[in-house]
């Protein structure tokens, strides 16, 4: 219906529901930039050294702004560790619900990790720098978190051990070691480095998936490549 048909407590309704909705958009704006202002100085000095003055001045703002959104600087540490456990396992539930062979499946989850850990390197450092700032409960609900991404990959391996396709190695040991070498990535990534982080990834895979020797059948065709071109200099 037309605005210029409706009744005037119609038109008062879809006013006050306009209002709403742009009262709503700016606190979620205001909540995010908090929300990013934190991380950067959690992620740069440590979780202790940061106040929520730190974090309010950082945007021009006061504490009291801080504090109408977030109750605590805890408050404001769980969501960062809430948001980048949520989304390190979306990043992998799609993967699992494709169904691929374990190999490509396994392939996928680390270049997925790898990546997500060295574009989000602020959030990634505080999720394995500063878990013991957490409370107790919370970090329970953390370690059950990391267990259960852990399951899943485990899952993939052992699937890729069932099919002959992995080597026999205990999963868990396996898994840890493959996610540990991607963990480390957030402290030595930068942006401006010489790779991107798509190429450093692709690294990763290659590395954990055919380790760092050179394949027989490649050496043995550089051997040849070798002997050719000796051969063509003497003739």
């Amino acid at each position: 219906m037309s605005a210029l048909f409706l009744r005037p407590d119609e038109d008062a309704h879809l006013k006050q529901d306009k209002r709403e909705e742009l009262k709503a958009r700016k606190q979620a704006y205001v909540q995010e930039e908090i929300l990013s202002s934190a991380v950067t100085l959690f992620a740069a000095r440590g979780f202790r050294a940061v106040t929520i003055d730190d974090i309010a001045s950082n945007l021009g703002y006061t504490k009291s702004v801080v504090y109408y959104y977030f109750k605590s600087k805890n408050e404001i540490l769980w969501q960062v560790f809430s948001r980048i456990y949520d989304a390190y396992f979306a990043s992998i539930s799609s993967i699992i619900e494709a169904e691929l062979p374990p190999q490509e499946a396994m392939s996928r989850i680390i270049r997925a990790h790898a990546t997500h850990v060295m574009e989000s390197r602020e959030w990634t450092a505080i999720y394995y720098r500063d878990e013991s700032e957490l409370t107790e409960k919370q970090q329970k609900i953390i370690l059950g978190r990391k267990r259960e991404y852990d399951a899943i990959i485990e899952g993939v391996y052992q699937r890729g051990v069932d099919e002959g396709v992995f080597r026999p190695i205990p999963t868990a040991v396996a898994v840890r070691a493959i996610l540990g070498m991607c963990n480390w990535l957030y402290t030595w990534y930068k942006e401006s480095g010489p790779l991107p982080a798509a190429t450093i990834a692709d690294h990763c895979v290659s590395m954990l998936t055919d380790g760092y020797l050179e394949p027989a059948s490649s050496k043995i065709q550089k051997a040849s490549q070798g002997k050719s071109q000796s051969r063509a200099v003497k003739a």
